[in-house]
C-alpha cells in the first residue's frame, strides 16, 4: 500500500490510498468488524469505507484526522524507535483506522484500528483472541494480547497488540516490518504496550 507523497496544499485534491486491502490484514479489526456487525444486524447493507487524505511530515500526524488525532510521530518513535512521516486515516463503519509510514517506502508501518463495541473481557477472550500464537498480555485495558505474524510476499514480519479499553472500544496496534527484517525483537511487545497505553490516554478534539 502507498500513500502518496503530496503536498499539504494539493492533499485535498489527491486521494488516500488507505483502503480495504490494509483493512482486510488486521486480525483484530475483523474480529471488530464481526461483533459490530452482531449488534447491527446481519441485514444491514454494508457502510461504504471513507478516505481522508494523507499528510506528510511537516504537518502533525493528527492532522489527517479520523484515527490519526490519537498518532504523533515523536511518541512513536521514542517507544519503538521507528520514525515515520505520512499519515492517512479511513473509516468504514463503527471503525477507524489509521496508517503511518516513513517518507520513503512503504514500510515499515504501523497501524492503528479503534472500534466501539459492546463486548465485555470474557466476549473479548472467546470472539476475539486468536486460538493459536497469541499471548496474553496484562495491565492494559480490560483484556489484551499481543501476536507476532510472518512475512508474506509484499510485507515483513510483525506484532499486532488489540486490546479492549474500559470504556468499550477496541483497538489494535500493528506494526509490519522491512519485507527482509528478522522476526520482531522480544522488546518489542513491552514497547507496543507502552505506546498503547499513551495512544488510549489521548483525548481526541470535540468536534465542533
Amino acid at each position: 500500500m502507498v500513500l502518496p507523497r503530496s503536498r499539504h496544499s494539493d492533499l485535498a485534491a489527491r486521494p488516500s490510498r488507505v483502503d480495504g486491502r490494509r483493512a482486510s490484514r488486521l486480525v483484530c479489526l475483523g474480529a471488530a468488524l464481526s461483533l459490530v456487525g452482531a449488534v447491527a444486524g446481519c441485514g444491514d447493507e454494508p457502510v461504504p469505507q471513507q478516505t481522508l487524505p494523507p499528510v506528510r511530515a511537516d504537518f502533525p500526524a493528527a492532522t489527517a484526522g479520523g484515527a490519526c488525532v490519537y498518532f504523533d510521530y515523536e511518541a512513536i518513535e521514542k517507544a519503538i524507535g521507528v520514525r515515520f512521516g505520512i499519515s492517512a486515516a479511513s473509516r468504514s463503519g463503527e471503525t477507524t483506522t489509521c496508517v503511518v509510514q516513513p517518507e520513503q517506502g512503504e514500510l515499515p508501518d504501523l497501524a492503528l484500528t479503534i472500534s466501539k463495541t459492546t463486548a465485555d473481557a470474557a466476549v473479548f477472550k472467546e470472539d476475539v483472541v486468536p486460538d493459536k500464537g497469541a499471548t496474553a498480555v496484562k495491565g492494559l485495558g480490560l483484556a489484551a494480547y499481543q501476536a507476532p505474524f510472518a512475512a508474506t510476499e509484499t510485507a515483513g514480519p510483525g506484532l499486532e497488540l488489540c486490546w479492549l479499553t474500559k470504556d468499550k472500544r477496541l483497538m489494535s496496534l500493528r506494526f509490519t516490518d522491512l519485507l527482509d527484517a528478522p522476526a520482531p525483537a522480544k522488546e518489542l511487545g513491552p514497547q507496543m504496550v507502552a505506546l498503547a497505553k499513551q495512544v488510549e490516554s489521548v483525548k481526541p478534539p470535540k468536534k465542533s
